[in-house]
């Protein structure tokens, strides 16, 4: 279940739970001139800084330590944009809509390893504003499969009609609760945008990862991710 978010621009946000403190366990940010992107993802130097996924494979991931840190609470954030056509949750139905490959065209925090990995949150990217199966499930595209629920947030960069291969929207970013035009209008309701919070029902102690997915090679869709921010809070 999620937690309440106090504010939507700053760590301030983060619950109160007395005896109990947050530890920052993740962060990038492109917009810092010194910072790159990790190893296993591609960098995108223009038109925003920001990294992507890189290679054939389903996920390019990225491990999150949590240095044995026990948790029962995951909240961050994402920043990111739409590259070329990447289609929501369209595109898996043949693969079972299995959590351990490309599931969505986004990017998915999960724990465990590979094999028992666990869903935590999915910030999806949608083909298009406007309606169609490719897209958003709340502007009328295919629906999340059952293991993210109601765990995510999604939205296009993409006013439509058309698409361009390779191009970064980056007039508008996504999962910001901003510009969720067409169909798409409801996609930008959720409160807490950009934020999420997952709390389970006992502590654990896995690290977190990070995967881009995608189902098409990443000269058609990608995900640019420009900052992120994960905190767990440790028992």
């Amino acid at each position: 279940m999620a937690c309440s978010v106090v504010s939507s621009t700053s760590p301030a946000f983060l619950p109160v739970t007395p005896g109990r403190e947050w530890i920052k366990v993740g962060n990038l940010n492109m917009t810092d001139p010194k910072q790159k992107c990790p190893d296993s993802w591609q960098t995108f130097t223009s038109p925003i800084p920001s990294c992507g996924k890189k290679s054939s494979a389903p996920c390019d991931s990225l491990n999150i330590p949590t240095s044995g840190a026990r948790y029962q609470t995951v909240c961050g954030r994402f920043r990111g944009y739409q590259v070329g056509s990447p289609d929501a949750f369209s595109g898996y139905a043949g693969l079972g809509f299995n959590i351990e490959t490309y599931y969505v065209d986004g990017v998915s925090v999960t724990y465990g390893s590979p094999g028992n990995r666990r869903h935590v949150f999915t910030y999806v990217a949608g083909f298009r504003e406007a309606y169609d199966w490719y897209t958003c499930p709340c502007a009328g595209g295919r629906a999340p499969p059952s293991f993210v629920d109601s765990d995510y947030y999604c939205e296009s960069g993409n006013p439509g009609p058309g698409w361009i291969l390779g191009q970064m929207y980056s007039s508008d970013v996504l999962w910001d609760r901003q510009q969720c035009g067409g169909n798409e209008s409801t996609c930008c309701n959720p409160p807490d945008l950009p934020w999420f919070c997952k709390t389970f029902s006992s502590p654990i102690s896995e690290d977190l990862e990070v995967r881009i997915c995608m189902d098409e090679n990443v000269y058609t869709e990608n995900v640019a991710i420009e900052s992120f921010e994960l905190y767990v809070q440790g028992e």
